[in-house]
This record gives C-alpha cells, sequence and structure tokens, in this order.
C-alpha cells in the first residue's frame, strides 16, 4: 500500500522516481548476469528497447531488461475502479518493468539482490 491517497502525487512520484528505479534494475540485472556477481556489461538493446547483457568473458548471459513506461493515467483509474474499490492507497504498479531469465538461478539470484536491498519487506 502507499502511504498516502493522492493520485496527482503518485503520479509526481512515479515521473520523479521512473529511471532512477530502471537505472538500479538496470545494475541489478548486470550483476546477475556475470558469475562473479561484480557485474556483466550491456551489450546491446534490442528494437523493443530490452537490454541484453553478458557475462565477464563477453558471452551472452541470458538474463535481460525491458524497462516499462510510467502506467497510464486511464488505466490506474481502470484499475481503481475495478480491483482496489476506488481506494488510491492500493495503486502501487505505476513504475514498473520486466525482467526476461533463462533459469531459474538467475530468477532466485535476483530476488535475493532485491530482498537483500529491500528497505520495505517482502510479504509471504
Amino acid at each position: 500500500r502507499q502511504v498516502h491517497g493522492d493520485i496527482d502525487l503518485l503520479f509526481r512520484e512515479a515521473t520523479t522516481v521512473n529511471e532512477p528505479f530502471l537505472d538500479l534494475i538496470s545494475a541489478v540485472v548486470a550483476g546477475i548476469g556475470s558469475t562473479d556477481g561484480r557485474g556483466g556489461n550491456q551489450i546491446g538493446r534490442t528494437r523493443s528497447g530490452t537490454e541484453e547483457f553478458s557475462g565477464e568473458s563477453g558471452e551472452r548471459a541470458g538474463i535481460a531488461l525491458k524497462r516499462g513506461p510510467i502506467k497510464k493515467p486511464a488505466r490506474a483509474l481502470q484499475k481503481l475502479v475495478r480491483l482496489y474499490g476506488r481506494d488510491v492507497a492500493m495503486l502501487t504498479d505505476l513504475v514498473r518493468c520486466t525482467v526476461l531469465a533463462e533459469d531459474l538461478r538467475q530468477v532466485e539470484a535476483l530476488m535475493a539482490t532485491l530482498v537483500a536491498r529491500s528497505v520495505v519487506g517482502l510479504e509471504k
């Protein structure tokens, strides 16, 4: 849940944190792509905007990041009405991305890194 229910403020906050968040996730994904955890290199961006990474020896790492746009206000309003009973504080996915992994080891490493760096916590 959000700490407030002001939708205009949520969109302003989303605009402020979007690029730094995506840059952070890009750095985390690059680290997952290397076997030593120190980070791989971005080796390219596909036409769809997906960032692909290599390991330290230059091989394709098999993990990629697709940066997403900030959720459109019309779609956010639909979710508020249909899913959240007009409770703006329930809207938590304005800033988003997708990580594409080839194996579960990468997914596990990504989740462990995100949980370790989280200041919020994880519900089980």
